[in-house]
């Protein structure tokens, strides 16, 4: 087995470890920054998928997040009594609604609690080239996507009967 070989696995197995601890520091990072501002990570999560995307159903809001309707509700009724979010009529279909989320109430509430992390990640940003910066870039596009891909395969699974 050459060099070559040994250190690409090497190299990949040292990637996988990176991201899974990026993964879990995420997943954690948020949950502070929830229970900080008195919110529930997901509503936190849900409410970036706005900020995100911008206006959507709240079918849409489900799709993306893998709740049900039910809990939709429930979600955005949270986000509406903290003003971060408001139920418009749809413009096209009477029976659903759009959730627009209310960007600059959320930044002004949540902007403080991610401030040191956004000045860490400039810190650790500027230690790279453009080029560098623009592999790493399409690389995490790229997982995102993967990642993506993976939860909907899952949920799928998890609504097939068990045998």
């Amino acid at each position: 087995m050459s060099n070559h070989v040994v250190d690409r696995a090497s190299t990949v197995a040292a990637l996988d470890r990176a991201l899974r601890e990026t993964s879990a520091q995420s997943v954690l990072f948020s949950q502070a920054v929830a229970d900080h501002v008195g919110m529930n990570p997901t509503d936190l999560e849900s409410l970036d998928i706005l900020a995100r995307y911008g206006p959507m159903t709240a079918g849409r809001l489900a799709e993306l997040t893998g709740l049900t309707t039910g809990a939709i509700t429930g979600l955005v009724d949270r986000l509406e009594s903290r003003g971060y979010a408001r139920r418009e009529p749809h413009p096209t279909d009477r029976r659903s609604v759009v959730v627009r989320p209310l960007i600059d109430n959320a930044e002004r509430d949540l902007a403080p609690s991610y401030a040191a992390m956004s000045k860490a990640m400039d810190e650790l940003v500027s230690r790279y080239s453009d080029d560098e910066l623009a592999v790493i870039a399409d690389f995490m596009s790229r997982a995102a996507a993967v990642t993506a891909e993976q939860i909907t395969k899952v949920r799928d699974q998890s609504t097939e009967p068990r045998a």
